[in-house]
């Protein structure tokens, strides 16, 4: 059974090292499949820090959100050149 979900597993990583080399994407980062997603779409590293903490990709995968709304996220947040961390503040009273 282990032996099984290996060659599955690195059957995948294959096939996900092929489609980086077909697109020829460069990283700063680890290349991960949403970072790949960014990429394609026509983003960088500091677009994908931006999109990572917006959370968007969690909730797609939560399926809080559809793959229309994900795709259009990640597209205006490339229009609109947002990047880097979400800075977010916290007030005591």
């Amino acid at each position: 059974m282990v032996e099984k979900l290996l060659n599955s597993l690195e059957a995948k990583d294959h096939k996900f090292l092929d489609s980086i080399h077909a697109l020829n994407v460069e990283s700063d980062g680890l290349l991960t499949g949403e970072r790949l997603i960014v990429y394609v779409l026509g983003g960088n590293d500091k677009h994908f820090e931006y999109i990572q903490d917006s959370g968007v990709f969690m909730d797609y995968a939560n399926k809080e959100t559809s793959r229309n709304e994900l795709i259009s996220t990640i597209r205006q947040a490339i229009e609109n050149n947002w990047k880097g961390p979400i800075k977010t503040s916290v007030t005591f009273s």
